[in-house]
């Protein structure tokens, strides 16, 4: 089953919690020149891994983040960008092409621009322009930097006037995130293994990953996403109470689709009471169908420790899946051709 890890994945995953414990200094080495009381809203730029953690950003700082945070994957910028905007531009390797042409953009309305990224383009415009820059470490797949790019960032908004609050302290979630992986690896771990056995059900199905707005609804995207580009295998996600206004009626199709599906989800008790009650109402429409239905609740004490837990849970799940169907994680062969292809345009 593991002879298909040739890039080293596991490690990757088991050293996910340095990630956190570096984001401070990393931050501390940042050159930034930001102005929160001049700041409305936030708009931040990136794509695939790279975006992720700007929903993340607005999950987890629903509830203390004064201004709007909007996410936006694409070559363009809204035309609302202007001098009091933050501008987020994310991009791992820093040659996202997508990201690079938004910033571009972007630069018109004279904004507050913060860049993050290891280097590549993004890097240069940062230096040209004098942009406040985040220099993270590079040589990793860009959806496993997700703890380089969101923490520092974290961190950064704490420290403006923009949250109302914010964990500066992130040496116990650290530690945290490290118990997790060490749980979830069978090197390590001499108990159950939870992600081993839901890569277990999953194999040979689709799964479809159901979580809860606002706090858990990037969640159910991250793990969508992971078991497209870790696995090699189609899967499908949304957000309650979003999906009982149509994806819902879906259910009621009579075809034998039933038997290739597994529904997931994630969840935690901080949902909105009617939202719970829901939950069990969709679960019951699911089960009328003969779909497997697998329930997984969050760990921990605070939100970023349950955010986490969540996400470390779904990487582990998606990376032994991997192993069941004899794939590299870390291969993206598709994403590979596509950059080719679109380089000799």
């Amino acid at each position: 089953m593991y002879s298909s890890d040739k890039s080293g994945f596991k490690e990757i995953l088991t050293n996910f919690y340095k990630q956190i414990s570096t984001s401070s200094n990393i931050l501390k080495l940042a050159k930034i020149k930001i102005d929160g009381k001049k700041v409305k809203r936030v708009l931040y730029f990136g794509m695939g891994g790279s975006a992720i953690a700007g929903n993340l950003l607005y999950d987890i700082l629903f509830d203390s983040c004064k201004v709007p945070i909007d996410v936006v994957r694409g070559y363009n910028s809204p035309a609302y960008c202007d001098e009091e905007t933050l501008v987020i531009i994310s991009s791992y390797s820093g040659n996202t092409e997508e990201t690079i042409s938004a910033a571009k953009e972007a630069i018109k309305g004279k904004p507050q621009i913060v860049a993050i990224t290891s280097g590549g383009k993004i890097k240069e415009l940062a230096e040209k322009h004098k942009w406040s820059l985040i220099s993270i470490p590079s040589g990793l797949p860009p959806r496993q930097a997700l703890g380089y790019i969101f923490f520092p960032l974290y961190l950064l908004l704490g420290k403006t006037d923009l949250v109302a609050k914010s964990q500066e302290n992130l040496n116990q979630l650290a530690s945290f995130a490290a118990e997790v992986a060490c749980r979830n690896d069978s090197t390590c771990s001499d108990g159950h293994i939870l992600s081993e056995e839901l890569a277990k059900m999953v194999k040979g199905k689709i799964p479809m990953i159901y979580s809860a707005a606002p706090y858990f609804q990037t969640v159910s995207r991250r793990w969508q996403n992971q078991f497209h580009e870790n696995s090699k295998s189609m899967a499908f996600s949304n957000v309650l109470p979003e999906m009982n206004h149509n994806e819902i009626v879906g259910w009621e199709q009579d075809t034998n689709v039933a038997k290739d599906l597994i529904v997931i989800f994630l969840e935690d008790e901080m949902v909105h009471p009617r939202v719970k009650v829901r939950i069990d109402l969709t679960k019951k429409i699911v089960k009328q169908k003969g779909v497997k239905i697998v329930d997984i609740y969050t760990q921990g004490k605070t939100l970023l420790e349950k955010i986490f837990y969540l996400i470390i849970l779904g990487d582990w799940t998606t990376y032994y899946l991997a192993l069941h169907y004899k794939k590299d994680p870390i291969q993206i062969k598709n994403i590979d051709y596509l950059k080719n292809e679109l380089a000799k345009l």
